[in-house]
């Protein structure tokens, strides 16, 4: 297959030219970057579907906060619309569980190693569904850090295609469960920061911090603090177990949406406020609040309901 790595779709993301489309038309600008977006899900689903092996497996990873999930469903709409059966699995199920990963020495369970995943099974079931049609696959408790003892049955019809969403997708590790003539590889990131002239207002890893810090404290019930003070580990994971195999990839997918700043800017700053700021938190917040307050603000009604934004701000038409 054509390696379409550094093929990726890149903005002007200027600051200036940013704020210039919001006062002059904030809903066209929005949904300008939209139909870019989908339009990019088209053109690699389409690239796949012209590979000739039947139940085509995909692999699909990102980073922290780049949209995979979304990403994900989207790639499974598209081909559904193309006539081509998907089926999305998240390769969380495949945890075995706290009793059974290694602990670090700060007492946490180390749930961003591969290890942490039955790869055994991961491979068996991949193997299973592109050469039989069908497999069972665990259903993990994420409340309880363990398997449910349930599975979930899945069955692919003759010209399918299985997304296998998760950190380590692109791990080289479950490439010899089938041929690699039945693997496509996707790599979804926020490849671009905002720029003013050469200086950055901010940098691809601040845009998905300040995705994670709106969808956690949504969603997750917490703190922006908490995630500032956790965010360096994050990266130190993405750094070990994801970056080194984005060069894996067949497709890479830039998930920037670049009017989101405007979007984000008013929750995110009066979120940010909340973090003291007499702390290494309080300066990262300090520093993000002052980049956000550069931006033109936008209503975030004008997001349609099925963007890759809704993942983060909520009132979507996906379900997570």
């Amino acid at each position: 297959m054509m390696n379409w790595l550094n093929t990726y779709r890149r903005y002007a993301c200027d600051i200036h030219r940013i704020n210039r489309e919001v006062q002059q038309n904030p809903e066209d600008f929005i949904l300008t970057v939209e139909k870019i977006f989908h339009s990019d899900i088209r053109q690699i689903t389409d690239r796949i579907l012209n590979i000739p092996v039947k139940r085509h497996i995909i692999y699909l990873s990102g980073p922290s906060s780049s949209g995979k999930t979304t990403t994900g469903m989207k790639l499974a709409e598209a081909f559904e619309k193309k006539g081509c059966h998907a089926i999305l699995v998240s390769m969380d199920d495949f945890y075995l569980g706290k009793d059974y990963i290694r602990i670090l020495p700060n007492g946490q369970h180390d749930f961003e190693a591969v290890e942490a995943l039955d790869i055994p099974l991961v491979k068996k079931c991949v193997k299973q569904i592109v050469l039989e049609g069908e497999c069972d696959i665990p259903v993990y408790d994420f409340p309880n850090s363990s398997r449910s003892g349930q599975i979930r049955h899945l069955k692919a019809e003759k010209d399918s295609v299985i997304i296998m969403e998760g950190i380590h997708a692109l791990n080289p590790i479950f490439d010899d469960a089938v041929l690699r003539d039945y693997i496509s590889k996707i790599y979804v990131g926020v490849k671009q920061g905002v720029k003013d002239n050469e200086d950055y207002v901010l940098t691809n890893r601040e845009i998905r911090l300040i995705r994670r810090i709106v969808r956690d404290y949504k969603f997750r019930c917490t703190g922006p603090e908490t995630v500032i003070h956790r965010w360096e580990d994050v990266v130190e994971g993405e750094q070990k177990n994801i970056r080194p195999y984005r060069y894996n990839s067949d497709f890479t997918l830039n998930t920037i949406h670049i009017y989101e700043p405007c979007i984000m800017k008013k929750q995110t700053v009066e979120l940010l406020s909340q973090v003291a700021p007499d702390t290494a938190e309080g300066v990262t917040a300090s520093h993000l609040a002052a980049a956000l307050q550069r931006f033109e603000a936008i209503d975030e009604a004008l997001v349609p309901s099925d963007s890759l934004m809704r993942e983060f701000i909520g009132g979507g038409t996906y379900h997570y």
